[in-house]
């Protein structure tokens, strides 16, 4: 769906790129996209990952950008979660876009608006 609508990123959804099956392991992700020239932003849903900590130490060492949808997001009906993330899409870009190291940004179900957590590698400092 954000393929047709921002012609100027490359968009690719977990199942569509053939490297990782819809079950992969959320750090077997992580080591995969870390390792892509240039490294892309993670858009995740899962904010487990913050809690387990092989999860986020993966996370913390991968030079990774990620964008959490913090809970609530996933409850939302599907035609909701596509117009909220239409919606707040141009300030993700431009969120990313600015960053000077890999960092950490939130969304919550309201999409208002992107905030910023932090360095993703403080990720792997929180306990």
């Amino acid at each position: 769906m954000l393929e047709a609508y921002d012609g100027e990123n490359k968009i690719v959804h977990q199942d569509d790129d053939g490297r990782f099956a819809p079950d992969s392991p959320d750090a077997d992700i992580i080591d995969g996209l870390s390792n892509d020239d240039p490294r892309p932003v993670l858009i995740t849903a899962d904010e487990a990952i913050k809690r387990r900590p092989h999860e986020r130490m993966a996370l913390a060492a991968s030079g990774l950008t990620v964008v959490f949808l913090r809970p609530g997001f996933s409850n939302l009906a599907r035609h909701a979660q596509a117009v909220k993330l239409l919606t707040v899409w141009p300030e993700i870009v431009t969120a990313v876009s600015r960053c000077k190291v890999p960092t950490a940004f939130e969304i919550g179900p309201g999409a208002r608006k992107v905030q910023t957590l932090g360095p993703t590698r403080a990720l792997g400092g929180k306990r």
